[in-house]
């Protein structure tokens, strides 16, 4: 067995492309030497920002050796009448290095062929080695790349160096003109120049002693322990976003956590401005104190050792002071032009160049805000009232405009600043939420009305435009969005009174509130692409294929949501509730069977003639003409049971309409066993396939259960 070493030197990787980049080489590579045929042990993947390398134990000497059957002629067309060998059968023989007695014979279902038998030795390791391992990084997937110099090679980054050993001896590769080498790069600074590597393990403590550690969670955990260390000195604990950690774990090749500190004057401003200074713009660790607020230091972590730390942390300090000045003149400033004031200066802003200004834009979302408010929650009225108008001031102010990632959250402190009602700048401040999977929805009922408005405006705007989201495109977000509107369908229904309590359950019925979103758009002048009817027929496919991708998150099986979409249903929180009643419903022990018998109701009325009017004929059944005991059981427990199915799914209760439907398991069973529906009187053939019609209507009450899958026996 023997063991290879890879690595691919190259310019700065993007820190945000290298995990990606590890994963990948790993997986290609194992898929790459599976094909091959060469087996292997552990693979181990590693890279920093200037290194991708790739570790294989145990790789097999040589391909196994192999016998390849190759089909010559038939035999009937292989010999002639007097039994020697045609020109076909010499041709076949020796295009194989054969001599005809050296051929065997294969019996067929079409007759017996000439076969050659050839064995084929494996290829060693090192050739197919030359062949690959160009393929295998020429076709890493990053999602960029470039060309250098006149090659036209591509890559994420000019690659400078190429080491590849085989149990220490130097392959023949070529990759993009550089001929692979026995020298790899120390660090850029603590250790800059090359050195020679003569195998995988020695290659490993090689970069120990040059200032490389190569393992990224290695990197993450020097990291983690010197921040908490730092922080810990002067009292608090570092903010260690695991995002941010793997960042600054990919932007080092020799982590060095240092703290710094900034003005205590400048905790005077909004944490969020602090925290997404340090962050997002800087990749700092901020520090926090055990009330989780925030303390006068940060920690940094620098790609080298240095002997006097206080120069590189002075650097620091400054460009975080800058960043910081300029937020405390802000916040200033800023507050001294209240929200109100700021509403006209909307009119110059432009939302979509098709879909106006941003003024326009906060009309309609304030109409739409206010309608919702007045349909599903009236309590919330005056706080979507006083929030709605003054939602997008802060998108013309200077904070907002230094810090686009604050917009919302510093709307609701100047809100807040200039004697908002508290409830009104909470809503200001979430409106623009969830924005993202991770992301928490808005506090509070107005903040959430003001979020759908938002949100279903976007929607409803680019749909009519035709800006809609196509493959990985989504420039507009619209996919989050909508998104974003299901998270707060489904929970503010979570949280609102069931039945029986003295509030009735909130209906919020998408299509209905997308026709009008469209509505805005005509009031406010603004002339959409599409008529209300194709854009809601749209609109609603796609908030059915977002809530797809939901429920299927919560592992819900697909056939669950099929059923229930089968209904045409507009209510996302009923679809729902209903999804989830079925997928408890799977759990009973007449599931099968019930489901069973709902496919096969379904093919009988499919094929029926009398299909059509099975509602119109259903008053007729009860009569009396009943003659089978089993066709009248069946009667008799729908007409039992009818009410109260009906009752539990006008409640919205439909797990307890599905445990009652249960309870028809026995003489739906004898009914089948006991009954030809298809009966040679057509009275009789009619009036059962009516009853099948009851129940199938009676299971439709809660979702089209024929279309479930039964589970493989």
């Amino acid at each position: 067995m023997s063991e290879l070493l890879l690595e691919v030197g190259c310019e700065e990787i993007p820190a945000r492309m290298l995990p990606d980049a590890i994963n990948g080489l790993g997986e290609r590579l194992a898929a790459a030497l599976h094909q091959a045929g060469l087996t292997h042990g552990r693979i181990d993947c590693h890279g920093t920002p200037r290194r991708l390398m790739a570790g294989v134990e145990e790789l097999a000497f040589q391909q196994p050796d192999c016998i390849e059957d190759r089909r010559g002629p038939a035999v009937e067309k292989a010999f002639d009448s007097a039994g020697k060998p045609t020109k076909a059968a010499l041709g076949f023989a020796r295009s194989c290095g054969l001599a005809m007695q050296q051929l065997a014979r294969e019996s067929t279902p079409k007759g017996e062929y000439l076969v050659a038998r050839i064995s084929q030795p494996g290829r060693p390791a090192r050739e197919i080695l030359v062949d690959l391992i160009p393929n295998l990084i020429g076709n890493l997937p990053w999602p960029k790349t470039m060309r250098w110099g006149a090659g036209q090679f591509r890559f994420v980054r000019p690659i400078h160096n190429l080491v590849v050993l085989l149990d220490g001896e130097l392959l023949d590769v070529n990759l993009a003109g550089i001929q692979a080498g026995d020298q790899v790069s120390g660090h850029r600074f603590m250790a800059p120049g090359y050195y020679r590597v003569t195998g995988l393990y020695q290659y490993m403590d090689l970069l120990a002693t040059v200032r490389v550690i190569l393992s990224q969670k290695s990197r993450e955990d020097v990291i983690r322990a010197g921040a908490t260390r730092l922080a810990e000195q002067v009292g608090g604990r570092p903010l260690i976003a695991p995002s941010l950690l793997a960042e600054n774990a990919c932007l080092t090749e020799w982590p060095v956590p240092m703290r710094g500190e900034f003005d205590v004057k400048y905790l005077d401003i909004p944490p969020e401005v602090l925290t997404t200074s340090m962050q997002h713009h800087q990749k700092y660790f901020p520090v926090v104190d055990a009330a989780n607020k925030l303390l006068p230091y940060f920690i940094l972590v620098a790609n080298m050792e240095v002997p006097d730390p206080s120069v590189l942390i002075q650097g620091n300090q400054r460009v975080l002071r800058a960043r910081l000045e300029d937020a405390a003149f802000y916040w200033k400033v800023d507050r001294e032009t209240p929200l109100e004031r700021r509403r006209d200066g909307l009119r110059q802003v432009v939302f979509q160049a098709r879909l106006g200004t941003l003024w326009q834009k906060s009309q309609r979302v304030e109409a739409l805000a206010v309608q919702l408010a007045h349909a599903v929650a009236s309590d919330a009225l005056p706080g979507v009232a006083a929030a709605a108008p003054l939602a997008k001031c802060d998108l013309i102010t200077g904070m907002v405009g230094e810090f686009p990632e604050l917009q919302g959250i510093m709307g609701g402190y100047y809100a807040r600043a200039a004697g908002l009602d508290y409830d009104a700048a909470i809503a200001i401040a979430d409106h623009y939420k969830p924005q993202g999977a991770a992301d928490s929805l808005p506090e509070n009922v107005p903040g959430k009305l003001l979020a759908l408005a938002d949100k279903l405006d976007t929607l409803v705007g680019c749909f009519g435009i035709g800006l809609v989201p196509t493959g990985a495109k989504d420039p507009f977000a619209l996919r989050r969005a909508a998104l974003g509107i299901i998270r707060i369908v489904l929970e503010f229904s979570a949280h609102a009174p069931r039945q029986g309590e003295q509030q009735a359950l909130p209906q919020i019925n998408l299509r209905q509130w997308i026709l009008a979103a469209c509505q805005g758009y005509a009031t406010h002048g603004e002339k959409l692409d599409r008529d209300d009817s194709a854009i809601s027929h749209e609109l609603m496919a796609f908030f059915l294929g977002r809530l797809r991708s939901h429920l299927k998150a919560e592992a819900i099986d697909h056939d669950l949501i099929d059923a229930v979409e089968a209904l045409g249903l507009d209510d996302l929180a009923d679809i729902v509730r209903r999804v989830h009643a079925l997928n408890a419903f799977k759990q009973l022990p007449s599931y099968a069977a019930l489901v069973a018998a709902n496919k096969r109701i379904a093919n009988i009325l499919r094929q029926s003639d009398a299909l059509a009017a099975d509602m119109a004929l259903a008053n007729d059944i009860g009569s009396g003409t009943m003659e089978n005991p089993a066709e009248q059981g069946l009667r008799e427990a729908m007409e039992k049971l009818e009410t109260v199915v009906a009752a539990y799914a006008g409640q919205g209760d439909y797990q307890a309409a599905l445990d009652t439907l249960a309870g028809l398991r026995e003489v739906i069973d004898r009914f089948f066993d006991e009954i030809l529906v298809m009966d040679s009187d057509m009275g009789v053939r009619r009036r059962r396939i009516d009853l099948l019609s009851r129940v199938r209507n009676m299971f439709a009450r809660v979702a089209d259960v024929s279309r479930l899958v039964l589970p493989e026996v």
